[in-house]
C-alpha cells in the first residue's frame, strides 16, 4: 500500500466536488440573517471563476494577492483560486486604512490588492463577484504555491510584520496539519464552526484545512453569541475553534439561547490569554474532555497544547510543548529554572517550518546559539515542563516601581456582572511613572460605577494592580480575531504634555 501524496488545495477541492457534487460544503450565515448553502461542485467552479479574473489582471504563479475581504464566500474561494494559480495569499482586516493597504501592497510588491469596499483596492469584492460570474468556466491547471500565504503579526500603531513558511503549501489529505489538529479534536468530514474573522491567520488556517479535510463549513459573517449557540445545535456542529472574547459572550447567552452543545467535541481555543475563571465555567458546561487550548504565533516557532483534564490539574497552563522545546530566560540572558518568570524561548521539532520575515525593514528573529526563538511573551515553566503565561514584555505596566500584568487586571473585570469588555494598559505619568487604567464596554442595559468597579478590583487584586482610572465606552479596538490592538489604546490615552500636566494635591 503506497503512501498517500501531498497535493494542493485546489487538486483536493477539485477531488471533493467530483465526489460529492451538489453535496453542502458551506453554509453562510450572512449578518442580515439570510443563508446560503454553496455545494462542493459550485465552489469548485466559483475558485475556477475567480482564478481566471485574477489571471487576467496579470496573476501568476509566485505574484502575492492582498485580500481585504470580510467574511463571505467569496473570501474562501479566492484564497483558494489564489492557490489553483501557484501564487501567495495576503489575508488583512477589511477595515485596514487604504493608505495601510497600499503601504503593505507596496512592501511586499503584492500584484494586486482586493477590498470589500470599492475604491480601498484594486478590485472590491462587488466587482470581484460581477466578473466572475461572467469568467469562463473552464477548469485550471493547479499549479503549487511557495509560499502558500503571507501571514501579518503585530502593527497594532504602523505597519505590521509580514512573515511566511517558504515551503510547498502542499498537504497530505487525513493529516493537514501534522498531529497537531487531532490533538486539539479536529477530525476530517465533520461539522465545523467558522466564527472568526478569515482576514487572520488562525481563522483562515482552520477553515482552509477544514475543506482541505472534506469539512462542512458553518461560516458566520459576524459573530452573534446567540446564533453561534444556536447553529452548534441546529448544524450539529463537532468542532469550533473560538477566542476568549468569544467564550465570555457565549458564556452570558448559553443558558438564555438553551442551546445543548450535545454535538460538539472540540472547544478549541487559542488566540489570546484565557482567564482561568472563564475557563473553568466552560469545563463545567461541556466536561474536561471536549476543551482542548493551544499556544502558539504565526511565526511557527512551536507550540502548546493542554487538554481540558491536564488544565484542571494546571489551573492557569496553557500546556507542555507539543512537538516543540521550550526554555525560559532572565533580563540578563541566564536561563531560568522551574517556577521562575522570564522571556519565553521556543524550537519546534521541524525547523522547515519556521517562517522568515519579509520586506525590506524585515527584523532578525531573537534566537538563542541553540536555535531557540522568542516572540516577546513571557512566562514560566512548572516542574512537569507545563508553560504558564505571564503577559508580553512590552505590555508588563511598571507602576511605581511594581509590575503589573494587564491580563490578570482584565481577567478579575470580566467577572464583574456589569463588565462585557475590559482593556488594561498603563499610559505616562508624572508620579507614579506608569497609572493603571481600565477601558470598560459595560453589559447590555448597565452604567458601571468607576468607584464600585474600583472597589471590586480592590477586593480581588494586589494594589498596584488596581485601576486608578476607569473609562467607560461604547466599543474596544479589538481585530477581527478578538485580539485587542494594546499599544494603539495606550497610544489614544498617553497625554500630550506630562511635564505641564497639573500635580495632584498632596
Amino acid at each position: 500500500m503506497t503512501n498517500p501524496q501531498p497535493i494542493t488545495f485546489g487538486a483536493r477541492l477539485r477531488q471533493l466536488a467530483r465526489l460529492r457534487g451538489a453535496a453542502e460544503a458551506v453554509r453562510f450565515l450572512a449578518a442580515d440573517g439570510q443563508e446560503e448553502a454553496i455545494g462542493w461542485d459550485a465552489l469548485d467552479a466559483a475558485v475556477d471563476r475567480i482564478a481566471h479574473v485574477l489571471a487576467a489582471r496579470g496573476v501568476v504563479q509566485g505574484d502575492v494577492v492582498g485580500i481585504g475581504l470580510g467574511n463571505t464566500p467569496t473570501h474562501l474561494a479566492t484564497s483558494l483560486a489564489v492557490w489553483r494559480l501557484g501564487a501567495t495569499t495576503l489575508v488583512a482586516d477589511p477595515h485596514l486604512a487604504p493608505e495601510l493597504a497600499a503601504a503593505l501592497k507596496a512592501r511586499i510588491g503584492a500584484r494586486i490588492w482586493i477590498a470589500e469596499t470599492p475604491g480601498t483596492g484594486d478590485l472590491d469584492r462587488a466587482t470581484l463577484e460581477r466578473l466572475a460570474a461572467f469568467a469562463p468556466a473552464a477548469r485550471l491547471a493547479d499549479a503549487v504555491s511557495r509560499p502558500g500565504k503571507i501571514v501579518l503579526s503585530g502593527g497594532s500603531t504602523g505597519l505590521p510584520k509580514m512573515m511566511a513558511d517558504d515551503r510547498p503549501y502542499t498537504r497530505v489529505p487525513g493529516a493537514s496539519w501534522g498531529k497537531i489538529a487531532p490533538a486539539l479534536g479536529f477530525r476530517a468530514d465533520q461539522v465545523q464552526l467558522v466564527a472568526g474573522a478569515l482576514s487572520h491567520n488562525a481563522p483562515q488556517t482552520w477553515a482552509q484545512n477544514g475543506l482541505f479535510e472534506g469539512n462542512r463549513l458553518i461560516l458566520m459573517e459576524k459573530f452573534d453569541a446567540d446564533r453561534a449557540l444556536l447553529a452548534i445545535d441546529r448544524f450539529q456542529i463537532g468542532f469550533a475553534m473560538v477566542v476568549p472574547t468569544m467564550m465570555v459572550r457565549m458564556l452570558d447567552r448559553l443558558d438564555a439561547t438553551g442551546a445543548a452543545l450535545d454535538s460538539l467535541h472540540a472547544f478549541y481555543h487559542t488566540g489570546a490569554p484565557c482567564p482561568a475563571w472563564l475557563k473553568a465555567a466552560w469545563i463545567e458546561r461541556l466536561g474536561p474532555d471536549r476543551v482542548f487550548e493551544m499556544y502558539g504565533s504565526g511565526e511557527n516557532t512551536g507550540q502548546t497544547v493542554i487538554t481540558g483534564a491536564e488544565w484542571l490539574n494546571r489551573k492557569g497552563s496553557v500546556g507542555r510543548g507539543f512537538e516543540t522545546e521550550i526554555r525560559i530566560y532572565g533580563l540578563d540572558g541566564a536561563r531560568l529554572g522551574p517556577r521562575e518568570r522570564g522571556e519565553i524561548f521556543m524550537r519546534p521539532e521541524d525547523l522547515s517550518g519556521r517562517s522568515r520575515y519579509l520586506g525590506p525593514d524585515a527584523p532578525q528573529p531573537r534566537r538563542d546559539e541553540d536555535g531557540f526563538q522568542s516572540i516577546g511573551d513571557m512566562g514560566w515553566l512548572d516542574d512537569e515542563g507545563y508553560l504558564y503565561l505571564a503577559g508580553r514584555s512590552d505590555d508588563v505596566i511598571n507602576t511605581g516601581g511594581v509590575k503589573v500584568h494587564p491580563e490578570v487586571v482584565e481577567a478579575e473585570l470580566l467577572r464583574h456582572p456589569q463588565v462585557a469588555d475590559a482593556v488594561v494598559v498603563g499610559v505616562s505619568d508624572r508620579d507614579w511613572g506608569q497609572r493603571v487604567v481600565a477601558c470598560i464596554v459595560p453589559a447590555a442595559g448597565t452604567t458601571p460605577d468607576p468607584a464600585e468597579l474600583h472597589d471590586f478590583c480592590a477586593a480581588h487584586l494586589a494594589p498596584a494592580e488596581v485601576p486608578k482610572r476607569f473609562e467607560l465606552r461604547l466599543t474596544l479596538p479589538r481585530d477581527g480575531f478578538g485580539k485587542i490592538r494594546r499599544k494603539a489604546l495606550r497610544a489614544a490615552l498617553e497625554p500630550r504634555d506630562l511635564s505641564t500636566a497639573p500635580k495632584p494635591d498632596a
